[in-house]
């Protein structure tokens, strides 16, 4: 290989040296360089020196009174200040990106805490912190787990029936569940129902709703009756189906509520003892940045009034 192609090693050029020889060309003194560096004037002289010893040419002219690049000097004093400028132009890119980064919170939340409760906090949270980005991911409940737990993701918030696995979790909000019927139901006008009441119509469930099933089906069987509802995926599909008359569900109050209407209306069963818990889940060994932090914290103190205020 031609030795003479190759291009010249700047391994033995270090930063300082170059930095230093610049303030010297640029004051005009070794002395004036020093303070401006804050280092001793023998520290800068020993900086230039060594900086000679590795080109082998003569940088700067000393006199008594003034320091003056040689020929040599002007042409490493303008091809530095490039290359100085060009490598702290890139040191900015990179600080001004990783304080973005910083200051940047990315939340995956389920599809209808997205579209009712996380819209109001955040845009409170981002009046009140300017420099703070809240990213909202609106995600089907595994994939927010998902998301978390791959770390593409600083928390995630959704109704948990228990903590995922390598999550921590922090309780937001608890809220009761209705019975959702049709209004020309039988059972619209009652105010308050009984199980025994409801067992007489065909129940319907969404699918993520599997906790809430479990104590509907040990209670119907410890009265000898069948349970056996219909599952449906979507809660679009689920309240069409309410308002054809094929059946009634049970929601969490807040959904319930949010989404009554002319057409259906909610009834509180007494002698029901369900659920849903609302929280926000990191990663059990997340390091949370100070604006993840701050804002979980923001939406622990507020969550729950924006939940309740959907009513």
């Amino acid at each position: 290989m031609n030795k003479s192609s190759d291009r010249p090693s700047l391994t033995r050029i270090e930063l300082d040296e170059l930095e230093t020889f610049l303030w010297v060309v640029q004051e005009g003194s070794f002395s004036v360089a020093a303070r401006k560096l804050h280092l001793s004037q023998p520290a800068v002289t020993n900086r230039v020196k060594r900086l000679e010893d590795k080109l082998r040419v003569k940088l700067l002219l000393r006199t008594t009174r003034h320091v003056e690049p040689t020929e040599d000097g002007l042409f490493l004093r303008d091809a530095a200040e490039q290359a100085v400028s060009g490598l702290r132009a890139a040191l900015s890119r990179f600080q001004s990106a990783a304080e973005s980064e910083r200051n940047r919170v990315t939340v995956a939340v389920t599809p209808m805490i997205s579209a009712t409760v996380m819209p109001a906090i955040i845009h409170a949270y981002q009046e009140r912190y300017p420099d703070v980005r809240v990213v909202l991911r609106d995600l089907p409940y595994e994939q927010v787990v998902r998301s978390v737990v791959d770390g593409k993701a600083d928390m995630g918030v959704a109704a948990l029936d228990g903590t995922p696995r390598g999550l921590r979790f922090q309780l937001l909000a608890e809220e009761d569940m209705l019975l959702v019927v049709p209004a020309n139901h039988p059972l619209a006008d009652a105010g308050v129902v009984t199980l025994d009441m409801v067992r007489h119509h065909p129940l319907m469930f969404l699918d993520r709703y599997a906790a809430l099933r479990k104590p509907l089906a040990d209670e119907f069987g410890r009265r000898n009756l069948a349970f056996n509802p219909e599952i449906i995926s979507t809660l679009p599909v689920l309240l069409g189906m309410i308002d054809a008359g094929n059946g009634i569900t049970f929601l969490p109050r807040s959904m319930a509520q949010n989404n009554a209407r002319r057409t259906r209306t909610t009834v509180q069963v007494q002698d029901l003892d369900a659920s849903r818990r609302y929280g926000s889940v990191v990663r059990s060994k997340a390091e949370l940045s100070a604006a993840a932090q701050n804002f979980r914290a923001y939406l622990r103190q507020h969550f729950r009034e924006r939940l309740e205020a959907l009513g």
